[in-house]
């Protein structure tokens, strides 16, 4: 129930199960507005700013999901203008990550076909992310959570309510490492700086 992947004509193939697929659809626009309501709340709001046009955070990060990718991602600092310029660096790397994926995706069926290594590392970086800040907002990743390495099958205690964020989570992750290896190409450490 993960994705099959292949090499088809130096194309990536891959294909979904349908109903993850269509949770994956439907979840991407929403990971994507997220990260645009931040940018959108940016501003420039001194010279330094205006000069390199970057817009930068004036307001607190209130979102669970882009708190835990910042912490994730971004080194702890004390200074605050450094983790803004952090944060807006990182913001804009999900931004794009996540357009490129988009432009990507088949309006229809489960089929996906990439074609060059930046859509393939875009895809795996979306799903990857997408794992860290779904599993953060369930509450089933983070500090003092068991890890998530069952296999889920038709033994899953579904009864459990945590179980659908579990799966989802062990999801993208099995997803992501499908993309990685099948495509046989290194992926760089994730830097947004």
């Amino acid at each position: 129930m993960t994705v099959k992947c292949s090499i088809v004509d130096n194309r990536l193939v891959a294909e979904f199960d349908p109903t993850m697929f269509r949770w994956l659809r439907a979840s991407l626009p929403r990971y994507r507005d997220i990260i645009q309501s931040r940018l959108d709340e940016y501003r420039e709001y001194d010279w330094l700013c205006e000069r390199l046009s970057l817009p930068l955070p004036v307001t607190p990060l209130d979102s669970t999901m882009l708190r835990a990718l910042r912490d994730n991602w971004c080194d702890p600092v004390d200074d605050d203008a450094l983790r803004d310029w952090m944060e807006a660096d990182l913001i804009s790397r999900l931004r794009d990550d996540a357009e490129l994926v988009l432009s990507t995706l088949p309006p229809q069926g489960e089929q996906l076909v990439l074609h060059t290594a930046e859509q393939v590392e875009a895809w795996f970086w979306v799903l990857v992310n997408m794992r860290i800040a779904y599993g953060v907002e369930h509450g089933v990743l983070g500090p003092g959570r068991p890890p998530i390495d069952e296999h889920f099958d038709k033994t899953a205690d579904w009864s459990d309510p945590t179980t659908p964020a579990r799966f989802a989570v062990w999801w993208l992750q099995q997803v992501a490492e499908a993309l990685r290896k099948v495509s046989g190409q290194p992926l760089p450490e994730y830097s947004c700086y």
